[in-house]
């Protein structure tokens, strides 16, 4: 919760509660919760140019993780390739509706929710000009930052393999390996971006252009 007081807001500390009244901005400085020291905001315009750049490789390794195949399989002499969206198609076709609904949902829907609004905001960080979907992406961005399920997914692909390797020749696809890039650019570029100094940004840029 953050209320505008000012130059400055009053944000709420989501560790522990406390009102925490936060100066203006500070080139690289780290603003922590006086009581429990959590960390409430990262300020500084160099931090937040990079989420772009991991932006921009995040939306090309998502592409590269649906084009082409997730993993084969192959035992006695059948092999199988299967894609992420076929994957979820399988589920569904084998009846397992609301498995596949939350395969496609935060495996395929979510991760690239995720990155078309980090690519929105972080153009309007390098354009400091604000449009009508720059607020509406920001307030998606970390509303939904906790639903990416892609780091739970790549633990358990992993994890699983060590049993299917037993069973079945498995061979790795490029997507598998693009969606661990994906895994580490979006965390990267979410990491970035600070929620305090966007919405400062957000704010400092509507008072210009009235």
């Amino acid at each position: 919760m953050t209320e505008s007081s000012g130059a400055t807001e009053v944000v709420a500390c989501p560790e522990c509660d406390l009102m925490v009244r936060l100066p203006g901005i500070q080139e690289d400085a780290r603003l922590g919760c006086p009581r429990c020291h959590h960390t409430l905001s990262y300020s500084g315009e160099a931090r937040l140019r990079r989420a772009l750049p991991l932006g921009v490789c995040a939306a090309l390794l998502l592409l590269l993780s649906l084009s082409f195949p997730f993993m084969s399989f192959e035992s006695a002499g059948v092999e199988n390739r299967m894609t992420l969206i076929q994957a979820s198609w399988a589920l569904l076709l084998d009846g397992s509706y609301v498995l596949s609904a939350l395969v496609m949902v935060f495996i395929v829907i979510a991760p690239a929710v995720l990155v078309a609004c980090v690519l929105v905001v972080s153009s309007f960080i390098y354009r400091q000009k604000p449009s009508a979907g720059v607020a509406t992406a920001t307030k998606l961005l970390f509303g939904l930052t906790s639903w990416s399920m892609v780091e739970v997914f790549i633990i358990g692909v992993f994890v699983s393999l060590v049993k299917i390797a037993a069973m079945a020749t498995v061979e790795l696809g490029v997507s598998l390996w693009a969606y661990l890039g994906l895994s580490f650019a979006l965390v990267g570029a979410i990491a970035s971006l600070d929620k305090v100094s966007i919405w400062r940004l957000l704010a400092q840029s509507r008072g210009n252009a009235r």
